[in-house]
């Protein structure tokens, strides 16, 4: 009986999964040229920015935006360091000086400029405002993951994800695992049965650092103070939703892909280390544990740390009644058991999934993945919520229930107060 459980779980996963993502493996033409404003020029900006230099002609990148003037002009000179490694295609990037904007609504300034594309690379606390935005503007966006930080903000990306399929705008989400060929293949695999019914999955980021805790402030800056948290954004769960969404997104990201459907129940456990000196280094966790109960015996268990000194590692696996299934960005995919398999290498998966981007907008194609981007984040949302209070619940109550976000009513430079350390069993789902 069992066994009929578990077979009937993985006909009803695959029927159920999104159809894999497409994507072309060349632009088709380049007479037109897309005109792309960054928002958030942080890291993530950075790597669009050289990503569009990487990828092709046709390109333009026509705006910069970010909450504070130094970051802003740090990615305009970078970026045209970028325009210098690669003279051939210096026309890239123009953004005069009067295209460069900063402060807490820069982003509209950008989104207001002739850009057909608006690339979100700002705290994740920040996606649905500006996605929202851009859409207003009839503006195609790829958003940098997560995308939402807490249940209202998922809610809000299921209506946004509509807004974009009735305008016909291209929202792709910042998940380069989608866009890999080991992985995309990995996943047909299992689907075509090769490891046999689903037993149950794990999957893993462990880092040997506590991201974010190079501190991006003058020595005594006050934490207190908004400026502080905003450049240090990775520390705080109100602007990075902890790190298990902001980061294990990626793996979960990967089992939803594979599982197709939603657990039923969701349950964790998380603290922080406790020589992470708060508020300094922010109040968030620094590692979780969570187990999602799909019925029928079928489970996965997901944990992420980020810890100094300890081992790295970053893996998802799936176990089958006739083999495993290991895969990872960083390494290789491979299948043993009955069928053997090992991926082969593979194009940058960022490059096709920017590459898609630009596709779909210059073709008329839309891609919208907004839908399966934030189912992925209600799996982290959902194991946040309950490490921090200690309870089990049911997976859809997570999503419908909470009625607080976690982005502040009033955002505005100057005094922010901190919550304290989340307590199981004290914290209380508002």
């Amino acid at each position: 009986m069992v066994g009929m459980h578990r077979r009937s779980f993985l006909k009803t996963a695959a029927a159920a999964s999104a159809v894999l993502p497409k994507y072309a493996s060349a632009l088709s033409s380049t007479s037109q040229t897309l005109k792309v404003a960054i928002v958030g020029c942080g890291r993530s900006g950075y790597k669009a920015v050289e990503t569009l230099f990487r990828l092709s002609p046709g390109v333009k990148v026509v705006a910069l935006a970010d909450a504070f003037e130094d970051c802003a002009l740090d990615l305009l000179k970078k970026a045209s360091s970028l325009a210098e490694k690669y003279p051939n295609k210096r026309d890239i990037f123009d953004v005069p000086p009067s295209r460069v904007f900063w402060g807490l609504d820069a982003y509209k300034s950008a989104i207001d400029t002739d850009a057909d594309i608006v690339v979100l690379a700002t705290p994740p606390v920040f996606r649905p405002r500006e996605t929202e935005y851009a859409f207003s503007k009839n503006k195609h966006v790829l958003m940098e993951k997560p995308i939402c930080v807490d249940s209202v903000q998922a809610r809000k990306m299921y209506e946004l994800a509509e807004v974009a399929s009735g305008k016909g705008l291209t929202a792709i989400s910042g998940v380069q695992r989608r866009y890999h060929a080991g992985y995309r293949e990995a996943v047909e695999r299992v689907r075509d049965g090769q490891i046999g019914q689903i037993l149950y999955a794990q999957c893993y980021w462990f880092l040997s650092h506590f991201d974010g805790m190079d501190l991006k402030t003058p020595p005594n800056s006050d934490p207190q103070q908004l400026e502080y948290q905003l450049r240090n954004w990775a520390l705080f769960i109100w602007s990075s939703g902890d790190h298990i969404v902001e980061q294990q997104v990626h793996n979960l990201d990967i089992m939803r892909w594979i599982f197709g459907r939603n657990p039923k129940f969701v349950s964790a456990i998380g603290g922080r280390r406790v020589d992470l000196p708060m508020p300094e280094y922010g109040n968030r966790f620094s590692h979780f544990s969570a187990d999602f109960d799909f019925g029928e015996n079928v489970r996965l268990f997901a944990q992420c740390r980020q810890e100094p000194c300890t081992s790295p590692q970053v893996i998802e696996r799936v176990v089958g009644t006739k083999g495993v299934l290991q895969t990872s960005l960083f390494s290789e995919e491979t299948i043993t058991g009955e069928v053997n398999w090992r991926s082969k290498p593979v194009e940058d998966p960022v490059l096709v999934e920017y590459r898609t981007l630009l596709e779909s907008v210059r073709n008329s194609e839309p891609v919208n993945t907004i839908a399966e981007m934030t189912d992925a984040c209600m799996y982290a949302i959902s194991a946040r919520m309950s490490a921090y209070s200690g309870l089990r619940f049911k997976f859809d109550w997570a999503l419908r229930r909470p009625q607080k976000s976690l982005m502040p009513q009033n955002l505005e430079f100057g005094k922010l107060p901190i919550d304290p350390l989340p307590i199981s069993g004290q914290y209380r789902i508002l």
